[in-house]
């Protein structure tokens, strides 16, 4: 049975009282004596959202063994059938994926599992790069947002950086940027066509998941904390976007990048599931007909704002902290705005 909001909290906050548990430094795992064996601090019940390898309530004791896979196991086992739940409707709960998309579309399972996918080999975390830094990447950039290389010890990687996409703490993805400037690859590319030698990828991205799953700073969305998510284009928006605008550490509002101009119904699905309400599209400037269409299709499930970037050959990238400001508190429109907005243009 798939537990709602309600009886999730409820669940854990009667197995907390009679284990006597606390949650562990991440909030994701209660820690408590074993009702098994009885040794302190070695039985863990995981309290975190589902994903691949584990699921809510699933308990395990790291001294005797002895585990559990379902809510239903686990308060048997420690003499509390009474919280066995029944299932019953919660109203304010997310849309379950078959009822998610309108009954007069063609109904389609919403397919959101994920493979972890490992890094390059030689991968290392960096927290300092003379191409980020150029890019106006700070500490805070680098402690916040992982990025690395292979350091000269994989030559396929030679001159990337690499930034692992995170889905619940384990790495789902990872986009690889070349170093080199656009006009630069495009040179070299041009006369590598003419005398057969190597093309250079300016990106390099993992293929074990596609892309249409994934979210960039999805952990940063917060279940039943975040209100707000804005939605940019790539990974580079997201660090100039959550600098600028200082939401490091703001957990009513993130900012994620779809990996282009269009958001997929997985990624609408797990914006759903983590129970945000308010969906703020930040794409470039110059994609005003992929605005539009996004609009129209968020506006079915969340509150939706378009965040209009004026010149149509900028990003965030390119504006400073006041432009930016000025953006949110001037010209923030509903859909309807926006596209009235833009006729008259």
């Amino acid at each position: 049975m798939e537990l709602s909001h309600t009886d999730k909290k409820f669940l854990i906050a009667e197995i907390t009282r009679e284990l006597g548990a606390a949650k562990d430094g991440g909030g994701k795992n209660l820690i408590a004596r074993c009702p098994f064996c009885g040794k302190p601090g070695k039985f863990g019940v995981y309290i975190g959202p589902p994903t691949v390898r584990k699921k809510p309530f699933m308990s395990h004791c790291f001294s005797c063994g002895r585990s559990t896979l379902t809510p239903e196991q686990l308060v048997e086992q420690i003499g509390r059938p009474d919280l066995i739940l029944t299932p019953t409707a919660e109203l304010d709960a997310p849309l379950d994926a078959t009822l998610l998309f309108p009954l007069d579309t063609p109904q389609e399972e919403i397919d959101d599992r994920l493979d972890i996918v490992p890094l390059p080999p030689f991968y290392r975390r960096c927290f300092a790069h003379p191409y980020l830094n150029g890019r106006g990447f700070t500490m805070d950039d680098f402690e916040y947002f992982p990025a690395g290389t292979t350091h000269g010890l994989n030559r396929r990687w030679d001159d990337y950086v690499l930034f692992p996409i995170l889905d619940e703490g384990d790495t789902v993805g990872y986009v690889a940027r070349h170093t080199w400037a656009k006009a630069k690859i495009d040179a070299h590319n041009r006369r590598a066509k003419r005398s057969g030698d190597y093309k250079i990828l300016r990106y390099r991205n993992s293929v074990e998941n596609d892309f249409v799953k994934l979210l960039y700073n999805y952990d940063a969305v917060i279940e039943d904390e975040t209100d707000t998510v804005v939605l940019v284009e790539g990974i580079f928006d997201v660090v100039a976007l959550v600098r600028k605008l200082e939401l490091y550490d703001n957990t009513r509002a993130a900012v994620v990048a779809t990996f282009g101009k269009k958001i997929s119904r997985t990624q609408v699905f797990k914006l759903q599931n983590k129970g945000v309400r308010t969906v703020v599209i930040g794409y470039d400037g110059d994609a005003v007909e992929a605005i539009k269409k996004t609009a129209a299709e968020l506006s079915q499930w969340f509150d939706v704002l378009v965040a209009d970037i004026p010149d149509p050959t900028k990003d965030w990238e390119d504006l400073n902290p006041e432009e930016i400001y000025r953006i949110f508190s001037d010209r923030l429109y509903t859909p309807s705005e926006y596209r009235l907005r833009k006729v008259q243009e």
